[in-house]
């Protein structure tokens, strides 16, 4: 197995993926993001760091590419000849945030999964690299391939818009990305609560409130 130099912490034991971010909304899928394994994996001796000049071991004519965001070593891979592009997890075709839209699998071009994304400005700065490529077919981590002028405008509308229609409004990640290096996490930001943990804070506070209400009004008769 080959990978990325920062992706090496995750793969050989020495560190876990930083929290998900359940609270960037959209649907089930980021609200049980919670629940998901982190790692770490240990492949031992069985990977390697992928090859500096940019070249993929065993597949020729296929070069990778940094598209850091989505975790700090991600990597997408490219074949210049025909424009096919393996985008993994940079961009996907479906919501994945929404259990509905997995499950319908309606192709459109989405940024990365939210709940899993620890660095919006490296994962922005990822897009602009793949839509510059002009893929003629791409295949990613969720949905379905797409092709042809479809793919390629909804690719530079994300790339433009990146921001507008990718980042979340909220959450851990937003306004502070996580923090990388070589031995693997460095920092995180600090947790934010659930939009559900804040309603119930809300109605707790407002209940506790009530309740002493109740017991000044019965203290003053």
């Amino acid at each position: 197995m080959f990978a990325h130099e920062l992706e090496l912490p995750y793969l050989t034991g020495r560190a876990s993926y930083p929290p998900p971010d359940p609270t960037v909304g959209g649907g089930l899928m980021a609200s049980l993001s919670w629940s998901s394994p982190r790692g770490p994996i240990d492949l031992g001796d069985r990977v390697r760091t992928l090859p500096g000049d940019q070249t993929v071991p065993g597949l020729s004519g296929w070069r990778w590419i940094a598209t850091p965001g989505h975790s700090p070593g991600h990597v997408s891979f490219f074949r210049p000849s025909d424009r096919t592009l393996i985008a993994g997890d940079a961009f996907v075709t479906t919501k994945q945030e929404s259990a509905l839209a997995v499950l319908a699998q309606r192709p459109e071009v989405h940024g990365p999964p939210a709940y899993f994304t620890q660095d919006w400005g490296a994962a922005r700065r990822s897009v602009e690299a793949l839509a510059a490529l002009d893929p003629a077919i791409a295949g990613t981590g969720h949905g379905v391939p797409l092709q042809g002028e479809s793919l390629r405008t909804a690719l530079r509308s994300l790339a433009a818009n990146f921001d507008r229609d990718a980042v979340p409004r909220d959450g851990r990640y937003v306004r502070r990305p996580a923090v990388f290096g070589p031995q693997g996490v460095i920092s995180v930001p600090p947790d934010v609560p659930h939009p559900w943990a804040r309603g119930l804070i809300a109605a707790g506070v407002g209940f506790a409130a009530g309740l002493t209400f109740q017991a000044t009004r019965r203290r003053g008769a």
